[in-house]
């Protein structure tokens, strides 16, 4: 709930901040025009608009980074990820998706898993995902079918992701990005106990 009345806000504010600078806009258009009427000679009246330029684009370049600072603060990613309860390595390779407890720090080769694993309820898990081959996508979907979190699986790198189980069931992992003919064949469970 508290995540819908952030997003809430932040929609709502970047509706006003879009019709703020929308006015802005009209505004500048408006009185160039209303002061272009009057009697000047070109060179002046160039000097005024590229003034005027010069500034509206400090200010918009400056409304932006704000923005930025202030929006990036509430992106729905923790600032810093918590110590986790369980670690799982998981290694995708074509078509099939590997998973152990614990962290593997060996020759991705010799790595061997099941594509089912058993984590605890309500345990903060940090899964580190890596492939044999080539790009996979690991994304866990809960038992209606949505997808509740994901990363990229790449050879020769370890992505962590770490996300906490709230109810009891089987969870579904799927590879997202195409990797080859048996693509939708690549399927894991994870058993949340």
């Amino acid at each position: 709930m508290d995540q819908l009345i952030t997003l809430l806000v932040i929609q709502t504010s970047a509706a006003i901040i879009s019709f703020a600078a929308g006015a802005l806009v009209v505004a500048v258009v408006i009185y160039l025009m209303a002061t272009s009427s009057k009697e000047e000679d070109k060179v002046s009246v160039k000097h005024k608009v590229y003034k005027l330029r010069g500034r509206y684009f400090f200010a918009i370049v400056l409304c932006a980074i704000i923005l930025l600072f202030i929006t990036l603060r509430l992106l729905p990613y923790p600032e810093f990820q918590n110590k986790a309860d369980e670690v799982v390595t998981v290694v995708g390779m074509q078509w099939a998706w590997q998973m152990a407890p614990g962290v593997f720090n060996k020759n991705i080769s010799k790595f061997s898993g099941n594509n089912e694993i058993d984590v605890p309820v309500n345990k903060n898990i940090k899964f580190v995902v890596t492939s044999m081959d080539v790009n996979h996508n690991f994304a866990i979907y809960n038992s209606q079918g949505h997808l509740i979190t994901q990363t990229q699986a790449m050879p020769q790198y370890h992505n962590e992701l770490q996300y906490t189980f709230s109810e009891l069931g089987d969870y579904h992992i799927l590879c997202l990005e195409y990797c080859g003919l048996a693509h939708a064949f690549m399927i894991g469970t994870i058993h949340v106990k």
